[in-house]
């Protein structure tokens, strides 16, 4: 009995206990539920300003976004770099060239040349020699001819891919023909005046047309943007049966310039998106554009730093086998008037990422007009312009926006630092001796003069420009 009353107690008093906890957890419950539902409301409310705001940031697309969609487009086929497609993809009577480049290509380079300069000229006319002989025999210029025609104006003759390979493949065939051995010798530099095989000049003038370049020889996007397959491998080598040595400073130098654009790719995006942000006002969003920037800077730069690296370009053979080929030191006489006009070659300053940085920083060009036209593609170009004419740096700073102008420095000091560094590495390859040749950069031709020998005095001129062009970085 007693054990029965101590168990009717232990209740009323848990009852007593347990009833005001459950009536204050009953209310505690409701509260939240009305906090909850208030705070839902809210979110609701504020989902509805923050979709407004983003409709308010869905702009018109800017000059510079359609600048760079119509380079990625028309001269990348799509992508950026540019895709391409070769040999088989094109049409029948476009073939020999590609077949042909592949057939001479092994013969372009020797291990040792000899120290006599006739001799080492003759090998350049005998390459020349079977080359012309290749082509008379398999091209037939008549259909090349009613093709490129018929290309012009139509794109399903030939597609962007087909024209970006077929760039490549004509291009290094020129510069094939222009030296005819690597390395590259002396008799063969001074020629002022080359005659090509007809079959091409007859397709060169079409591919100057339709990217909008003047030179008789390649440039960075012809040699290097578009000499390379969906594997990331030299469509068109130089140096196919040389040693691992020779090979791998061909391709790791070759291979940096698409390397970089694919990694600036991002970068021209949001620059484009900043300069669209900073034209309707959106500061906030210019501000994170200029971050992005920056962050994104490092990769194509450090890829610049990993490449130009001994272990990979080995100073020892690049002048040799790798850089040589590239100049041009040949030109044409006018017809009309009987001037001579010279071109150059490849050239770093082609590139098309310091220069997009550089107009979007409101620097000056690097290339002057003449040289830009010569050796830029059309579309590269205009999109350099469209930047150039809507950099906003000097009117943030003007209306003392110091947030804008930080990270415009922060993007200033990233590009310092690759000058300098590009300044430091490129010298020790410049100065390897190459007794077989006269002293030339593919960039700015021949340098060596009469009262100019040695390579320490040929290069100063190009490391002064150099030297300039960091201190303008500014």
């Amino acid at each position: 009995m007693l054990n029965l009353d101590l168990i009717i107690a232990n209740t009323h008093l848990s009852i007593l206990y347990l009833f005001p906890v459950a009536i204050f957890g009953l209310f505690l419950n409701l509260y939240r539920k009305a906090i909850l539902g208030r705070s839902n409301q809210q979110k609701s409310q504020a989902g509805d300003a923050y979709a407004t705001v983003e409709k308010i940031a869905t702009y018109e697309p800017h000059a510079a976004q359609n600048s760079l969609r119509d380079l990625i487009e028309i001269d990348g086929a799509g992508t950026w770099p540019p895709t391409t497609v070769y040999g088989d993809a094109w049409p029948e009577v476009l073939r020999p060239f590609h077949d042909i480049y592949q057939a001479m290509a092994p013969a372009l380079s020797i291990a040792e040349l000899s120290g006599d300069d006739v001799k080492n000229f003759q090998r350049c006319l005998d390459f020349r020699v079977q080359m012309r002989t290749l082509y008379n025999d398999q091209v037939n210029m008549e259909q090349v001819k009613a093709l490129l025609d018929a290309a012009e104006n139509d794109e399903s003759v030939l597609s962007r891919a087909a024209w970006n390979g077929l760039f490549a493949c004509i291009a290094l065939s020129r510069h094939s023909f222009r030296w005819g051995t690597i390395p590259i010798v002396k008799l063969a530099q001074e020629e002022k005046v080359v005659d090509f095989p007809a079959c091409l000049d007859l397709a060169w003038p079409y591919l100057k047309r339709r990217y909008g370049v003047t030179s008789q020889g390649g440039n960075v996007a012809s040699n290097y943007l578009c000499n390379f397959d969906d594997k990331d491998q030299i469509v068109y080598p130089i140096n196919p049966t040389m040693d691992d040595l020779i090979q791998s400073a061909e391709y790791h130098f070759g291979h940096v310039f698409p390397h970089i654009e694919r990694e600036a790719l991002p970068i021209y995006h949001m620059v484009t998106r900043a300069i669209q942000q900073y034209s309707n006002g959106d500061r906030i969003g210019t501000l994170q554009s200029l971050r992005g920037i920056n962050k994104e800077l490092r990769t194509p730069l450090k890829t610049y730093y990993e490449t130009m690296h001994e272990s990979k370009i080995s100073r020892k053979v690049w002048m040799h086998y790798a850089q040589g080929f590239q100049g041009w030191a040949a030109g044409d006489i006018d017809p009309v008037t009987g001037e001579y006009t010279e071109y150059d070659g490849l050239s770093g300053n082609q590139l098309l990422l310091p220069q997009i940085m550089d107009a979007f920083l409101g620097l000056e060009r690097y290339l002057n007009e003449e040289n830009t036209q010569r050796y830029m593609p059309n579309l590269q170009r205009r999109f350099r312009e469209t930047i150039a004419e809507h950099s906003f740096r000097d009117e943030a700073k003007r209306k003392g926006d110091d947030e804008i102008e930080e990270q415009m420095n922060n993007i200033v000091k990233q590009m310092r630092v690759f000058r300098t560094a590009h300044r430091v590495r490129v010298k020790p390859y410049l100065s390897v001796p190459a007794p077989e040749r006269m002293i030339m950069t593919a960039g700015k031709s021949v340098l060596e003069k009469d009262d100019v020998h040695d390579y320490e005095s040929a290069i100063a001129p190009l490391d002064k420009m150099l030297k300039d062009r960091l201190l303008a970085t500014k």
